[in-house]
């Protein structure tokens, strides 16, 4: 087990330029809230997102668990996720590919850089999309939005990230 955590964790290399190194305030351990309505009832779930740079640094890849480990026995959720996106710097059209999955679907996703967001659109949904915005050094916010044509949105789900010290 040891040598394939060698081989998929590395540190920063040049692969990914600083200009377009966007998803490397998010690299760490996170807490996260996350808040969206299930069978008509608003909902609360304590999850953790763990981020790190892969793939001799060509990668970011990261562990979205909901609910957190440590409350998944005493809060379990009948649609909780254990699973792991993977972004791929694409060097020909500067932005990320991406691919997310867990037990129960598979998302690709093309994120480009919006002022201070990162828009990732779901590449076989029509007008999904999922935002990473307010992004500081122990905090962020990530949305997943459906977009109308005239450019108001209803939001699915919203996560708020607090990093582990």
């Amino acid at each position: 087990m040891d040598n394939f955590i060698d081989a998929l964790l590395s540190p920063k290399t040049d692969k990914i330029p600083d200009e377009y190194d966007w998803f490397a305030p998010l690299i760490g351990d996170w807490d996260c809230d996350y808040y969206d309505e299930f069978n008509g009832q608003k909902r609360y779930v304590k999850g953790e997102w763990l981020f790190r740079r892969v793939l001799e640094g060509a990668g970011i890849q990261d562990v979205f668990i909901f609910p957190s480990r440590d409350t998944k026995e005493k809060a379990p959720q009948p649609d909780g996720e254990y699973g792991s996106s993977l972004r791929m710097f694409n060097h020909f059209e500067n932005c990320y590919d991406v691919v997310y999955t867990c037990d129960h679907c598979m998302k690709r996703l093309r994120f480009d850089k919006k002022g201070n967001e990162l828009v990732g659109k779901v590449l076989d949904e029509e007008n999904t999309y999922w935002i990473f915005s307010d992004i500081t050094d122990n905090s962020f916010t990530w949305k997943n939005v459906m977009v109308s044509d005239d450019g108001s949105y209803t939001l699915d789900c919203e996560i708020h990230g607090k990093r582990v010290k």
